[in-house]
């Protein structure tokens, strides 16, 4: 088809200069109708030109969005402003990518307008970034709120616990420390303890220093307060 059946705006030069754009160029009659697509889309598309003239090239989207196309472009029309939309158009491997659209009208000397002019940008890629942050994002959310759970039952359970079988669970502890312990919470001396287990004096103050060391207690009012919180001896 010859530039004059076109329209006759559109020159040879205007032609063979757009074809030379690396991006995708488009020129629309004002109903919308192709009257140009350059060599970018067409290689994107695996469609000639000839085929992509006139409602042709609505054969290259999607057809939700080439059904949306002359509404589009009618408001476009109405408001003669720059204008942008997203539309799936079909490569030539028969996948659709997300393109976002993008057109303003062109005129004549005399300010009448001829059409429209515009381009499009392959987007899907970030469009795909965006998608797949959001649902990273989702399931970050979703750990936190569980580990929150967790944190929760754990404290419940620590709460509820009964105080004795904490302090059985306490591995820190040797038998002999937590007899010493007990023993040191009821308020013996260090003597009576050594001749009540039979040990010496040294052994006993050896076995508190250790005690305090790994409770991270550091005086005999501390070690009372932990055998009473775990039920080594009873509150009064």
């Amino acid at each position: 088809m010859s530039i004059d059946a076109m329209g006759g705006e559109l020159t040879a030069d205007m032609v063979r200069a757009l074809d030379w754009v690396p991006t995708i160029i488009w020129v629309a009659a004002p109903d919308g109708a192709c009257r140009l697509v350059n060599r970018a889309w067409r290689e994107f598309t695996g469609r000639r030109l000839e085929d992509s003239l006139g409602e042709g090239w609505l054969a290259a989207m999607h057809p939700e969005d080439a059904a949306a196309w002359p509404g589009q472009i009618g408001e476009a029309l109405e408001s003669l402003k720059p204008f942008s939309v997203e539309c799936r158009l079909r490569r030539r491997d028969g996948r659709y990518r997300v393109m976002h659209k993008s057109g303003e009208p062109y005129r004549d000397e005399a300010g009448n307008v001829l059409g429209f002019i515009g381009h499009c940008v392959d987007v899907t890629n970030h469009k795909q970034a965006l998608e797949d942050l959001r649902k990273a994002s989702e399931k970050h959310r979703s750990v936190l709120s569980n580990l929150k759970d967790a944190v929760a039952v754990i404290e419940d359970f620590l709460r509820t616990e009964e105080p004795s079988a904490l302090a059985h669970r306490d591995d820190r502890l040797t038998p002999r420390q937590r007899e010493i312990l007990h023993l040191i919470a009821r308020g013996y001396a260090t003597r009576e303890i050594a001749s009540q287990l039979h040990v010496s004096v040294k052994t006993v103050e050896s076995h508190r220093a250790q005690l305090m060391q790994r409770l991270n207690i550091h005086d005999v009012a501390g070690l009372t307060r932990y055998a009473i919180r775990t039920g080594l001896v009873p509150t009064d």
